[in-house]
């Protein structure tokens, strides 16, 4: 991906705004916030070190799902910790990649506390709107929910509303907008949703709309404003309709009879 300097290798990037855990890790020649340092490793400590105590008859992972049947019995951790939870190579692998490539930015923008409130607040909020879900639809109800990815895509979404102008490079080859980046990764949840079912997918299309609202992008109060104003242009419409223009001179203002 084509970012910034300032998120690539070399000197450190700038300190967050918002201050509280400033600074930066050298790990590797790359410097990363802190704050994203120890995201990932939260990320990488729950997701690894997680599976390894299940197997050893620990039931960490059991007890970290988001089983919305345990959540209605008072088991409400379960709200926070399914979000830093990602059980597969290849998406934990890219996981921690889309924290390293977007959430610097996020984090300059917001500040440290801000960011992992919107973070962790947000999977809460994720997590307790897909436990009502699973009140009105069963199949929500009967499946573990968990993965880093519905908050990612609700933080990809929320980068792209601040840089919609700024360009990445998809797979360093395809070149994408950030407004274009919003339109893709819903597509993208749409698609695997029709491949793998829409009950797994609720908590991301529930994360993607909370960041479309909390960015803006997508305004109640804007939606019903043009509602508004499409219903006053019909009745206008409406109540003009039997008028007509007469004829007149080119010197004489004009005349309206109905």
């Amino acid at each position: 991906m084509d970012m910034p300097s300032a998120m690539r290798w070399g000197g450190p990037p700038p300190p967050p705004r918002g201050g509280g855990g400033g600074g930066s890790y050298n790990i590797f020649g790359l410097f990363i916030p802190a704050p994203i340092v120890w995201l990932i490793a939260l990320v990488l400590f729950m997701s690894a070190v997680g599976s390894l105590l299940e197997r050893m008859g620990v039931p960490v992972l059991t007890y970290s799902l988001l089983l919305t049947t345990e959540v209605w019995k008072g088991q409400v951790w379960r709200l926070l910790t399914w979000a830093p939870l990602e059980l597969r190579p290849l998406g934990l692998l890219f996981g921690v990649v889309i924290l390293y490539f977007f959430c610097p930015d996020l984090l300059y923008r917001w500040g440290t506390r801000r960011f992992f409130v919107n973070f962790f607040g947000g999977a809460a909020i994720v997590g307790a709107l897909t436990c009502l879900v699973a009140q009105l639809w069963g199949e929500v109800a009967l499946m573990p929910h968990m993965g880093l990815w519905p908050m990612q895509e609700a933080m990809i979404i929320a980068w792209a509303a601040l840089n919609p102008g700024r360009q990445i490079l998809i797979y360093f080859v395809i070149p994408i907008s950030g407004r274009h980046l919003i339109a893709i990764t819903i597509a993208i949840t749409v698609l695997f949703a029709m491949l793998h079912g829409f009950a797994v997918f609720v908590p991301h299309f529930i994360a993607e709309l909370l960041a479309l609202i909390y960015m803006d992008v997508f305004s109640f109060r804007r939606l019903y404003l043009r509602g508004r104003m499409a219903m006053l242009q019909r009745d206008y419409k409406r109540r003009t309709a039997h008028l007509h223009m007469v004829d007149r001179d080119r010197d004489e203002p004009p005349r309206w009879t109905h």
